[in-house]
């Protein structure tokens, strides 16, 4: 499983929209859309706020996936 599809199987399973994962992460809606469609990955700061924005506590598997 790639960093954007964990990512967005957690989003999902929270039934939240994009645009509240981006308000609830501080990572910007653009930013988002790339990470799920592993274009992109968050800088390494950002991944904690993301995991606490999807209630997620597995930080390390987080940073694993996005290869950090």
């Amino acid at each position: 499983m790639t960093f954007g599809q964990k990512i967005e199987l957690l989003r999902t399973q929270r039934n939240m929209t994009l645009r509240k994962l981006a308000e609830k992460s501080g990572i910007s809606y653009s930013l988002i859309q790339s990470i799920i469609q592993d274009d992109r990955v968050p800088a390494k700061e950002a991944i904690p706020s993301l995991a606490r924005a999807l209630f997620y506590e597995d930080v390390e598997e987080l940073l694993k996936l996005a290869g950090y």
